[in-house]
Formats: structure tokens, C-alpha cells, sequence
């Protein structure tokens, strides 16, 4: 805890008398936060309702934040305690002890030895969408990527977590409702379920009760099934098994698996979304993309899944110089950072060449953090990089998309960073 004496204020937009910049905000997160940090520079001040918040939009911020006074700052944060609704205390929610217990039992899993034993598995997934693809476009049938990627991660993600064959349009469905609302009831002032979750609206309630029920029938029946499996699940099960203090309860292990599928499958399948529409553009602008590391690097930079990270302040502190009064939000948005012209040439444009490592070693430091920083970086960012990775080169490898003309897409953002509509492909001659 910093006990240094005066800082500096940040400035920014006063808003509204009593709901300050909620009503901008709600109108047009990115715009808002665009113009903010163009307004008022790297470090901005803005009220959202009652709550003080602190959008810090700097590698050296960035890094304070979530790494060098990480102890700093917490999670006890309104949107996390939004997402809590549905991932319970999970690796996305908990705070201290939950969270080092969680991820001293999560952790291993992710090894990378555990995610390429997986990999034929996604493999196999994959090429029978392909294969729809092609029976799709010869028929003169658009192929929307959007739905196309959320099917098959969702089903990807079902098996090597499970090995379980579960309905992907099931689970899509139920999360689809989930993500709406808990982004509803994080732009809202106020809302009846912070009184009591039995306040939440139906359609939600219903929702996380169908991911519920076949989470925790999947856990009922593995455990009661000796048999030995090679999925997440399996894993976890087995995660510290000599030691029956640490083992997780039947709800740890759903929580950790409906955070795992949530976080897992909705920004893969978003990233991947992405990733083909930026390829095809690419190739009309004649843009080189024969590495899709390099391809799927670039297009998290241009739309990371998770384009905002929010901290609370434990106690007033400072982040270079600026002064953050106790309970103050603190936002950090790897969107803006991303496109930030002092860190980034031409900021703007799809280049995968930037990720040759020649040219990434006058990069500047943390400049570029889709999957956070620090302590709490995203455990399954390898997990979500071979899925990725599958995909595009799979698909690269039999055949060429192309965007329909006239179509008009951009950013809807979200809990992720989602499409505004569907992107309909053709596979081309």
C-alpha cells in the first residue's frame, strides 16, 4: 500500500449529474472509452453512477496493475460480480485463498503435455465441419462463421472436457442467454437480482439450470464410471487425489467446468470468428498470411475476446502518479491498448507479419496482453491457442473463404467481444 502523501487526479468526462458516464457508456462502450482516452489521455477518471472508476490505458499502467502491486487490487468488482451468478466461485471469480486453491488444482491440466495429447482428438472434431462446409457451398448455401465457429468449439470443447457428446445447440443456447444477461444486468444501474438471486429473470434462472444438469450429470456418471478417460474432467478428478483436503466438491468441479466452458468456448470460437473474416479481407488486400500463428495472433490484437479487465482498489494507492481512492474501479481495456498509436505502427491494419519474433523485439513491454497479465493471466491460453490453431490450419489446408459482398460488420461488445451480426462465407473457386 502506497503511503506516499499527494498524487495527481486524472481528469474526464463529468456526465450526467447523477449517473455520470453510465448513460455514454451504455450507449457505446468502445466509442465511449475511444473518445475518453482520446479527450483526456492515458490515464482517465470517470463516475459510473456511484462508483469511481479509473481507465488506465498504458503498458507500464497495465503492468502496475495486474502484476507489480497486484496485491493491491481484488476482484470484488461489479462485474465479476455479475459473472459470479453463473460461474459460482471459480478461477474467473474467487478472490485470494478460493483463487490460489483453485488454480493450484486447475493448473496442471493446462500443461502443455495434457493439451497436445488432446489435439488428435480436435483434429477428428474438425473434419466433418469442413466437410459440411463444402456441402453447404455446393448447394450456393452462405456459411456463417459466426454460428459455424460457436458449434464447433462448443462441441471441441464438450469433448476434451468430457468426452461427452453433447448437444452443441443444448449448451449454445443456454450460455447464449447467460452472456446476454449478465452483460443486461452489468450495464444497468440497478437490478432486482442484486437484492436476491431470486430475482433473476426466468429465462436466466432456466438457462444456467440446463448447464447445471448436464455438468453435474457428466460428474455424477464419471465418478461412478471407473473407466479411464483422457479429457479435462478426468484430470481434474484426479488433481491431487492423494490428498483429499484439496480434492474438489462436486460443486467446485462444476463451477470450474462451466468456467471453463464459458470462458473457453465463447472467446475461441469469437477469436476464431475473426480470424476468417480477417483472412479473407487479407487476401483481397493481397496481405501475406501463410503462418496462422502469426494470423491468429494479429486478429486477438485487433479483437481480443476479452477487451476489458476490471480491478477494484483495495485501499488508496497510485498508478503512475495518479491518485486511486480506496474501492475505486479500475479498467484496463487490451482493445484500446492494442490500437494504441504510440505502441503500435499503423495500428489499424491486419498485419501478421508484426508477430515475425524479428519484429516483435522493439515491441514494448506489455503492450499486448489478450490473455491478461500477471498472476490471473488466462490458464487456458494454450488450450485456446491449439484449438485456434486446428482450425485454421485445417480449414487453410482444404480450402479458401470468402466474405459475401455487402455485408456490414463490426464490434458488439459484450462479457467478450462478439460480432454484430452473422459474417456469411463462400468457399471460393
Amino acid at each position: 500500500m502506497s503511503t506516499a502523501g499527494q498524487f495527481k487526479r486524472a481528469q474526464g468526462a463529468r456526465g450526467h449529474f447523477f449517473w455520470g458516464s453510465l448513460p455514454d457508456f451504455k450507449n457505446d462502450p468502445i466509442a465511449f472509452f475511444e473518445k475518453t482516452v482520446h479527450d483526456y489521455g492515458d490515464a482517465c477518471r470517470l463516475r459510473f453512477g456511484p462508483v469511481c472508476a479509473h481507465l488506465f490505458n498504458h503498458p507500464e499502467y497495465a503492468e502496475e496493475i495486474l502484476s507489480k502491486q497486484a496485491e493491491n487490487f481484488d476482484k470484488k468488482t461489479r462485474s465479476v460480480e455479475r459473472i459470479r451468478a453463473t460461474c459460482g466461485d471459480s478461477l474467473l471469480s474467487a478472490n485470494t485463498q478460493a483463487w490460489q486453491r483453485h488454480r493450484k488444482l486447475i493448473q496442471p491440466i493446462f500443461q502443455p503435455k495434457n493439451v497436445m495429447a488432446l489435439k488428435r482428438k480436435i483434429d477428428q472434431i474438425i473434419e466433418p465441419t469442413l466437410d459440411q462446409w463444402l456441402i453447404k457451398s455446393r448447394c450456393g448455401e452462405p456459411i456463417n462463421i459466426v454460428d459455424e465457429m460457436m458449434k464447433l468449439v462448443i462441441t471441441i470443447s464438450a469433448q476434451i472436457m468430457f468426452s461427452a457428446s453433447v448437444a452443441s445447440s443444448k449448451i449454445e443456447a443456454a450460455l447464449e442467454i447467460i452472456i446476454e444477461d449478465t452483460w443486461r444486468r452489468l450495464e444497468a444501474p440497478l437490478d432486482a437480482s442484486m437484492i436476491s438471486p431470486i430475482f433473476h429473470k426466468p429465462a436466466f434462472k432456466k438457462a444456467v439450470a440446463q448447464i447445471d444438469q448436464i455438468v453435474f450429470d457428466i460428474i455424477a456418471e464419471r465418478k461412478s464410471n471407473k473407466d479411464t478417460n483422457d479429457d479435462l474432467l478426468s484430470l481434474l478428478l484426479r488433481a491431487h487425489e492423494d490428498d483429499g483436503e484439496l480434492g474438489l466438491s462436486d460443486q467446485e468441479l462444476r463451477d470450474a467446468a462451466v468456467t471453463l466452458l464459458l470462458a473457453g468456448h465463447e472467446t475461441t470460437a469469437n477469436a476464431l470468428s475473426w480470424a476468417f473474416y480477417n483472412l479473407a479481407q487479407a487476401r483481397e488486400n493481397n496481405v501475406e498470411c501463410a503462418n496462422m500463428e502469426w494470423v491468429f495472433a494479429e486478429t486477438i490484437r485487433l479483437y481480443p475476446s476479452i477487451w476489458i479487465l476490471e480491478r477494484r482498489a483495495k485501499w488508496r494507492t497510485e498508478i503512475g502518479g495518479f491518485e486511486v481512492p480506496k474501492g475505486s474501479s479500475v479498467l484496463i481495456s487490451p482493445y484500446l491498448m492494442h490500437r494504441h498509436p504510440a505502441f503500435w505502427l499503423d495500428p489499424l491494419a491486419f498485419q501478421p507479419s508484426r508477430f515475425d519474433p524479428e519484429n516483435m523485439k522493439n515491441r514494448p513491454r506489455n503492450a499486448y496482453l489478450p490473455f491478461g497479465l500477471g498472476a490471473h493471466r488466462c490458464i487456458g491460453l494454450n488450450m485456446a491457442k491449439t484449438i485456434a490453431l486446428c482450425v485454421l490450419e485445417r480449414a487453410e489446408e482444404r480450402f479458401k473463404l470468402t466474405l459475401l459482398p455487402n455485408q456490414k460488420i463490426n464490434v458488439k461488445p459484450s462479457i467478450t467481444l462478439r460480432h454484430s451480426g452473422p459474417i456469411l462465407m463462400c468457399i471460393s473457386d
